[in-house]
């Protein structure tokens, strides 16, 4: 089922709303891509989308209404800053203006990690630009976005634009695609038949190189899997209610200044006037949960009590950390692969002669598909070409 199908039944699963805030044209630095959500995931761990792991941040943002009265949505952006987060980042960038903000919607059930998990069921992507800081406090800042049609400054069109044809020169500063020559004008392999012994070498390099690239998703999934899986077998404690009563001794917790098995060693112990008394070592955590009269004594109150009990399975964890080692142990090795495939590649390349015919039967196609097989790792920006790019500056 598309996620189209799922929001046209009576229910559906829950929406997840995600942010990519891309700081690569203030600071210059191609790794300032940032992944923030407001939520978690049922177990607790975190939101994995597109093998992109999303921080847990308290963050909001409104106002992507649109409407059709030719206004543009101006949405604003709220993040938490108790603890002085970005106020620094903000000072030494100038606001964060001109920062890039795309948020991504999808469905719980097509996360990374679920039976489900599907990268291409989500949501219409809302990207807007960081155009002011409107607000800053000890507790929050809040940033009004503004659409690339709606920046100051901005005038259009600057160029003339050919539905579905790029204008932009192949292999130049506009396109930028510096890459293997792979493809022909009709987005076709180029075969090996005839070519060269260089040509071939570049070829084939290229299609290992794809596979590596292949290979290093599949194990970057699997390590993201393995982690969430340790980090909900190996938590501490869960959660088992029991509810005790005064009259059978419990009065009060305090803290316990020592560890007893696998007990934190701030855990609780039970105090009935002064006295200690025994538990079971698995209980390490009591709270009070309602005080009442005695019906039959108005002078006498009777208090409850939960009591948590340490729920660790050491035997369920000790499996979760030995996945977590094996699949850390493939994805170190993927990534080796493709480090030492791209060198492969890039070595093919330099030995190809210039005037070798397979640089001759390298012709971009100058469609949208011609560039997806070009720039696969890449979003196109608009849903266009590359080039693009140059109505932001």
């Amino acid at each position: 089922m598309t996620i189209e199908a799922d929001v046209q039944q009576g229910w559906h699963d829950a929406i997840v709303e995600m942010y990519d805030i891309d700081l690569t044209s203030i600071t210059g630095d191609v790794d300032d891509i940032f992944y923030f959500t407001n939520q978690l995931k049922e177990d607790g761990t975190k939101v994995v989308w597109k093998t992109k792991i999303y921080e847990p941040l308290p963050i909001f943002s409104a106002g992507y209404d649109r409407n059709t009265n030719g206004q543009i949505a101006q949405p604003t952006l709220t993040v938490a800053n108790v603890l002085g987060t970005f106020t620094q980042v903000v000072q030494s960038f100038d606001d964060l203006v001109g920062g890039k903000v795309t948020r991504r919607r999808t469905l719980q059930k097509y996360l990374d990690g679920s039976p489900q998990a599907d990268p291409l069921q989500e949501f219409p992507l809302d990207i807007f630009y960081i155009e002011r800081k409107t607000q800053e406090t000890a507790l929050t800042i809040t940033w009004q976005l503004s659409s690339i049609l709606d920046l100051e400054g901005v005038r259009l069109p600057r160029r003339v634009i050919t539905q579905n044809l790029c204008l932009w020169k192949y292999r130049g500063s506009e396109c930028g695609y510096v890459g293997v020559p792979a493809f022909d004008s009709r987005d076709q392999p180029i075969s090996t038949a005839g070519k060269s012994a260089q040509a071939i070498a570049v070829i084939n390099a290229w299609y290992l190189r794809e596979q590596r690239k292949a290979e290093l998703r599949s194990a970057t999934q699997a390590k993201n899997q393995a982690l969430g899986a340790q980090e909900a077998a190996c938590d501490q404690f869960s959660l088992l209610e029991s509810v005790f009563n005064d009259t059978i001794g419990f009065e009060s917790f305090v803290r316990r200044n020592s560890a007893v098995g696998n007990e934190p060693a701030d855990s609780y112990n039970v105090f009935w006037q002064g006295v200690e008394v025994t538990l079971d070592p698995t209980y390490h955590q009591g709270r009070l949960v309602a005080t009442t009269i005695d019906p039959n004594d108005s002078n006498r109150e009777t208090s409850f009590y939960e009591v948590e009990r340490w729920g660790d399975n050491p035997a369920a964890c000790a499996a979760a950390n030995a996945a977590v080692a094996t699949t850390s142990a493939a994805f170190t090795t993927a990534e080796s692969n493709l480090a030492s495939a791209e060198a492969t590649l890039s070595a093919a390349i330099a030995a190809l002669p210039a005037s070798d015919s397979l640089r001759l039967e390298d012709v971009c196609g100058k469609r949208v598909s011609s560039c997806t097989l070009r720039f696969p790792e890449q979003s196109l920006p608009f849903g266009g070409f590359p080039g693009a790019n140059v109505t932001r500056r």
